[in-house]
C-alpha cells in the first residue's frame, strides 16, 4: 500500500516537474504583438531553449480562419514553386490547416449553445539548433495579461522536420514582419 501511494505521488508530481523544467529552459529574448496595430491577434516571441533558437507564435483570435489564411498567403508569396524551400512551405501550410481545424473543432465542442464566439488558440514554433530544424504546432491554453498572452500549457499536435534553410529563412521573415524591421535588424534580434 505504501509503495502504491508513493508511486501515485510520483506520477502526480512528475508532470509538474516536467512543465517547470521546460519553462526554466525557455529564455524569452524579445516579443511583439501581431499585427503591428490593434486588434491584436497574437504575439511572436524570440526564445532561447537550451541551444535552440525558437520563433514562437501564439495566436488568440476570434477570426482565426483569416489569420491562418494570411499566414498561408504569405507562405505562397514568399515560397513560390520554383524557390528552394517551397516543398517545406507547402508541408507546413498543410499541417497548419489541419491544426487549425483540430483546435476549431475542439473549441466548438466546448462551446455552450448561445455562447458568443470564442477565441481560438493555436501555437506555432519554428525551431533550429545544431542537430535539427522543425516546425511544431500546438493546441495551447492561453490567458491574457493586458495585451500580452501567457502560455499556461501546450499540447503538441505535430512536429514537422523541415530543411534547415527553410526554417532559418522563415524565422528571419517572421521576425521582419512581426517586429516591423529590416533584414539586418532581424538578424541582430535572432542573434541575441
Amino acid at each position: 500500500m505504501k509503495k502504491q501511494i508513493i508511486s501515485l505521488m510520483i506520477l502526480l508530481f512528475l508532470p509538474a516537474v516536467a512543465f517547470a523544467t521546460q519553462n526554466n529552459v525557455d529564455r524569452l529574448i524579445n516579443t511583439a504583438l501581431v499585427p503591428a496595430g490593434p486588434p491584436y491577434q497574437g504575439e511572436v516571441r524570440i526564445i532561447r531553449r537550451d541551444s535552440a533558437l525558437v520563433v514562437q507564435t501564439l495566436l488568440y483570435s476570434k477570426v482565426m480562419q483569416r489569420v491562418v489564411g494570411a499566414i498561408q498567403r504569405k507562405e505562397l508569396e514568399e515560397w513560390p514553386e520554383e524557390k528552394v524551400g517551397s516543398v517545406d512551405s507547402r508541408r507546413y501550410t498543410e499541417e497548419l490547416a489541419r491544426a487549425y481545424h483540430l483546435v476549431l473543432d475542439r473549441a466548438k465542442k466546448m462551446q455552450n449553445p448561445g455562447d458568443r464566439e470564442r477565441h481560438i488558440q493555436l501555437m506555432i514554433e519554428f525551431v533550429i539548433d545544431e542537430k535539427q530544424s522543425y516546425v511544431a504546432l500546438y493546441a495551447p491554453t492561453l490567458t491574457r495579461e493586458g495585451e500580452r498572452l501567457v502560455l499556461q500549457k501546450k499540447e503538441l499536435l505535430k512536429k514537422l522536420p523541415l530543411s534547415r534553410s527553410y526554417v532559418n529563412e522563415n524565422m528571419h521573415l517572421i521576425i521582419q514582419d512581426s517586429f516591423q524591421v529590416e533584414a539586418d535588424k532581424a538578424v541582430e534580434l535572432l542573434r541575441q
